[in-house]
């Protein structure tokens, strides 16, 4: 029987739920979310039936209106939830540039890049397309982002060239790329890639959408030597021969010399020759040579190869002398091996009479040792691992680098190296190992306890402008080196010039708890110049003989140049204050002695610092200072004994009571697996102890000389307190013989281990403990395990250039039963970067990347359209206008209240608003009638203004002779008539010319009269 097939239900419902949840497009407006829209016929039906009832008080035109109203409401505010955005179709295209920065491309292609690019931008770039830049070194950065006016190719900060991240590239260019425009990415490199993986982010572009453009760099060395490594055992007996294994590659005959040193000290290849030298001649390929080197001390071994190159070797077998090497980055390669050599201990210690005692104990101990000072102490992580503890005695920070500190950190961690600490007057708190890389490897807490009443340090630093490379970043470094040296009981302020406010403080002199505030004033320093040193000291005297305070200090950072009125520096001498100053490049010698004056005069100290070099030191020059300040943490006065705190602890077997101290550096307790063993006042520790990683730390505040301790070195049991103490933190050598060879797999490392016990019988079933220190200071497990009988296997990353350093702790029992411990070390080096290995470009690799994603290969000699759009997506740019509908919902949902809630008579409204046209027409006829008044008005007073200048010039006529008049006589009457015959002339003219202008004058004012009263009738 055969039942019929059941529909797929939850096949069904998931079509569903991806329709319902799909966007719909709408002309040019889209809703994300579209399931709100159903909204609209369910509460427009709703909201109809309910106004049937609600709305029946209104007349039939209101509610129509009403519950339109309501329906728009309904309709917006729905529109909103479905989260509506406006589209646009992109027009333009975004090209964003990768170009690879690593060493392996030479600098002399910049400017062909530069105009190869500015040649396309030139050919093809549309005024709306956009242009980026991403550099690909070790790491990928963003030198410019997509632009519409980007002009040229400006690269800031690339990072480290030594390798190339081509992948990362890919992704911060999609990162950055903009939504509202197509994309295109060229990248510019030879496809070498050292870290990443193109290929997978270059799947990722074509998933979405954006082609990848390659522009081969091709490069080959036809001529090129290059030093591989250096094999050597990891580890070897005492007295053993050691066989040096150099493995070099050649891409041709080529003649040259070979060096090698061990320690740093040459070794003499060819004792026939007067050069410490071997002339070797190579074959194109691998060429291996052995050189065996005689048994030296014990401990590690350090070897390093270098090839010089002659010259390149004929057909016919001569040497022709030219260019045989092409990058002299890989011709060195370096090699490590440890020598046998068992309970060796570092003893470092500056003051012989300090140490003596001390000495002489693990003399008679019998564990040997080997004194340094301090300025000798190893500076790397491998001399470091030579030995099996080492034993700082009164050693202040100040008297370490940075990356000594760190190593000594990783010793103890990563190597399993043990390390005791022994206190003094310079050492812990006091001697500025607070905030230092090796504080948190220390089993108590250096800044005291906060319920502890103690004399506090106050410290004022008065900052200058520093005038030099990278200045503020100096200036900066150096104040958090000294703040970080304090504790967080010590008060600290710092001054300085400000352009807006002149000279104040930039953080109060008040205490510094968790020194955030301070660390953010340090932050916002402006290095202001200053014309004169008095304000600014006078501030921070005043500031310091307020302070409650034990020691007070102040450091002046300046290059000399402000005036000093020198009676300043009296009164910091009556004041008990001292001044340190650090001159940084002064300018003349008059700069130089007025900051050494002002040192020397208050009890301070001067540091010059005149060359880039000794930068360096000025983060150890504040550490140091800081300790003027920091002495409020030595304990000095009447002899007590500690309390020894009762515990199963090994290394305290067999003591019950120590003899007294007199002074010691106040700590805190630590906590968690650290454990005291002796409590001093106050409950403060005086020894702790507690395991570190792979290595034991242990610490002593008080010291082991005669200045603190001077009972404790006549004490019956001074060796075997100390010698238990040391045995403790030294780092267990084993019995068991461990054969380690490490072999190189890509980026990784093989490690192998053949474990025999004395007998040389098979060890299995050991359990190792392993953690590699890595060259950039961190540090990794290792999980070693078994693979075969007595054989074991372990696998660590090393693509950094560097040497990395394997510490394997191991516990196995052997045949007869008893537990074997111990520990072994190996050292593995990759001598340079994987960049300075390809002799040739991967071409292939960029081709494969641009077929993958529909790309172009492009060449440097026809500069294309790099803005092509052909086969380009062009996206759709949507603009949310949710927060507009939601707006308008709500304001027309209170126009639907008003609906409701106010009764309007709509035919009022109608007869209000016929008002108010009909008014506002009469108000614009009565505005038309107005200026046509004004405008008669201004008329009239002109013909006024004209017919009285006429008047005024016919009055002014009646006084003048008319023409002609003065050319004949006139008689007077009653004159006497002359004698002679003479006719009587009548000036008939005048006569009538009197008359013409008295009817003319009469004419004028009727006319004027006449229009005076027309006028007047027109205004009726």
């Amino acid at each position: 029987m055969v039942r019929p097939a059941l529909p797929d239900i939850d096949g069904r419902a998931a079509l569903i739920c991806s329709a319902v949840l799909a966007a719909l497009i709408v002309g040019p407006i889209q809703f994300d979310r579209p399931v709100w829209l159903l909204l609209i016929p369910a509460l427009g039906v709703l909201s109809w039936w309910i106004g049937r009832r609600s709305l029946a008080g209104l007349d039939s035109r209101l509610r129509w209106v009403a519950l339109t109203v309501r329906l728009i409401v309904i309709a917006l505010l729905a529109g909103a939830l479905a989260e509506p955005a406006t589209r646009r179709t992109a027009r333009d295209v975004s090209v964003t540039i990768i170009q690879d920065l690593s060493r392996s491309i030479p600098r002399s292609l910049d400017e062909q890049i530069d105009a190869f690019i500015s040649a396309a931008r030139e050919a093809s770039k549309r005024p709306d397309d956009r242009l980026g830049l991403v550099t690909a070194g070790v790491d990928a950065y963003v030198q410019m982002l997509p632009s519409k006016n980007a002009q040229g190719l400006e690269r800031q900060f690339v990072g480290a060239t030594d390798g190339t991240n081509l992948a990362e590239a890919v992704r911060l260019a999609l990162g950055v790329m903009p939504e509202d425009a197509a994309n295109r990415i060229v990248l510019i490199s030879d496809g070498n890639e050292t870290i990443g993986s193109l290929r997978s982010a270059a799947e990722y572009a074509r998933a979405v959408g954006v082609p990848i453009d390659v522009v081969p760099v091709r490069l080959r060395y036809d001529a090129e030597v290059i030093v591989d490594r250096i094999a050597l055992p990891a580890t070897v007996r005492g007295g053993e021969v050691i066989n040096v294994k150099v493995v070099l590659t050649a891409t041709r005959p080529t003649a040259g010399r070979l060096l090698l040193t061990q320690n740093g000290d040459p070794i003499d290849l060819d004792p026939s020759s007067e050069s410490l030298g071997y002339e070797v001649i190579l074959d194109a390929g691998k060429n291996v040579l052995s050189v065996p080197v005689p048994p030296s001390r014990p401990g590690p071994q350090e070897f390093e190869a270098q090839f010089v190159p002659l010259g390149v070797v004929d057909e016919s077998g001569f040497i022709q002398p030219g260019k045989a090497d092409s990058l002299v980055e890989n011709n060195r390669a370096q090699g490590v091996t440890f020598v046998g050599r068992e309970g060796w201990v570092l003893v470092v210690a500056d003051s012989v009479e300090e140490s003596q005692s001390f000495r002489a104990m693990l003399a008679e101990a019998d564990i040997r040792h080997k004194v340094v000072s301090s300025d000798m102490m190893p500076s790397s992580l491998i001399e470091l691992n030579g030995y099996e503890a080492v034993i700082l005695l009164n050693q202040p920070a100040y008297n370490f680098s940075e990356n000594q500190q760190d190593n000594l950190r990783q010793y103890v961690h990563d190597s399993g190296g043990g390390l005791v600490m022994v206190g003094g007057p310079e050492s812990f708190g006091a001697g500025g190992w607070i905030g230092s890389p090796l504080e948190d490897a220390l089993p108590i807490r250096l800044d005291p306890p906060q319920k502890r009443q103690m004399p506090r340090g106050a410290l004022v630093l008065v900052i200058h402008s520093v005038e030099m490379p990278q200045g503020t970043y100096w200036g900066k470094q150096v104040c958090i080196a000294a703040v970080d040296a304090l504790s967080r009981l010590d008060l600290a302020g710092i001054i300085e010039v400000n352009w807006s406010s002149g000279v104040d403080w930039t953080h109060p002199l008040v205490p510094l708890g968790d020194r955030v505030m301070i660390k953010q004033a340090i932050n916002k320093l402006t290095f202001g110049d200053m014309q004169d040193f008095g304000p600014s000291l006078n501030l921070a005297l005043n500031g310091l003989v307020n302070a409650e305070a034990g020691q007070k200090h102040c450091i002046v950072i300046s290059d000399g140049d402000p005036t000093l009125n020198r009676s300043i520096l009296q009164q910091y001498v009556a004041a008990g204050v001292s001044i340190s100053t650090v001159g940084v490049f002064p300018h003349s010698t008059r700069d130089f002695n007025t900051l050494k004056d002002m040192a020397e005069i208050t009890g301070g100290t001067f540091y010059p610092v005149n060359s880039q070099a000794a930068l360096t030191t000025l983060p150890e020059i504040f550490i140091k200072e800081a300790q003027t300040v920091k002495r409020s943490l030595i304990w000095e006065g009447e002899p007590f004994s500690p309390a020894v705190v009762a515990a199963p602890v090994e290394s305290m077997r067999g003591i019950s009571a120590v003899p007294p101290i007199a002074g010691y550096v106040v700590a805190a307790d630590r906590g968690g697996l650290s454990m005291v063993t002796l409590r001093g006042k106050e409950e403060d520790p005086i020894a702790a102890q507690w395991q570190y990683g792979l290595g034991r730390v242990y610490t002593f505040t008080s010291d082991a000389s005669t200045r603190w301790a001077a009972a404790w070195v006549s004490w019956e049991q001074f060796k075997a307190f100390w010698e238990q103490q040391v045995r403790w933190a030294m780092r267990p050598a084993g019995d068991a013989n461990m054969r380690i060879t490490t072999r190189q797999d890509g980026d990784d490392t093989l490690i192998e281990i053949e474990a025999l016990d004395p007998s040389g019988e098979r060890i299995n079933f050991a359990a190792f403990r392993a953690r590699v220190a890595r060259p950039d200071g961190s540090g990794d497990d290792v999980e070693i395990r078994q693979v075969g009988p007595g054989l074991y296997q372990g696998r660590l990353r090393s693509d950094l250039p560097g040497s990395y350093v394997v510490n394997m702790a191991y516990r196995a029992a052997g045949a007869d039963g008893r537990i074997m411990e111990g520990s072994v070390q190996a050292a593995v080096t990759r001598p340079f970067a994987d960049e300075f290995r390809a002799l040739s470009d991967n071409a292939p690799l960029l081709r494969d990347v641009a077929a993958l994603t529909g790309g172009r290969v492009l060449s440097w000699d026809d500069p294309v359209d790099l803005w092509r759009r052909e086969g380009l997506e062009m996206p759709v740019a949507t603009r949310s206008i949710w927060l507009w509908l939601a707006t308008i919902g709500v304001g027309v949902f209170v126009l639907d209240v008003g609906v409701r809630r106010v009764r309007i008579d709509l035919a009022a409204m109608a007869r209000a608003v016929v008002r108010a046209v009909r008014r506002s027409e009469q108000t614009k006829a009565g505005e038309q009638m107005d200026a046509l008044h004004a405008a008669r008005e201004k008329a009239r007073q002109r013909m006024v203004r004209e017919a009285d200048a006429q008047a005024r010039q016919l009055a002014q006529r009646k006084f003048e002779a008319a023409a002609g008049a003065g050319d004949e006589p006139v008689v007077l009457s009653g004159a006497p008539e002359p004698t002679g015959k003479a006719a009587i002339i009548t000036d008939k003219p005048r006569a009538d010319a009197g008359e013409s202008d008295e009817e003319g004058m009469s004419r004028l004012l009727k006319a004027k009269q006449r229009a005076r009263e027309e006028f007047d009738s027109d205004d009726k």
